[in-house]
């Protein structure tokens, strides 16, 4: 049987920090996903990718947008 060295303190500390933004950025891909998702059922295509975040919110601040209130009111929620 091996015995293995308990971590130590800071090993665990850059541990649950790796966990902690390993998680924001699945949140945020499924944000940006979800925005995508809905923006396309209304006809907007994006393509995929964070750097494309800029086209969403172009076409919320575009005058001639044809989205719901309601829609552009989640959408600017999604993008905050």
């Amino acid at each position: 049987m091996r015995f293995v060295e308990p971590k130590t303190e800071e090993q665990q500390a850059r541990a649950a920090l790796f966990r902690a933004r390993e998680r924001l950025v699945h949140q945020r891909t499924e944000l940006v996903n979800a925005l995508r998702g809905l923006l396309y059922e209304f006809g907007h295509v994006l393509p995929q990718g964070i750097a494309q975040i800029k086209r969403v919110a172009a076409v919320l601040d575009d005058p001639a947008c044809d989205l719901p209130t309601l829609v552009q009111e989640e959408c600017r929620d999604l993008l905050a």
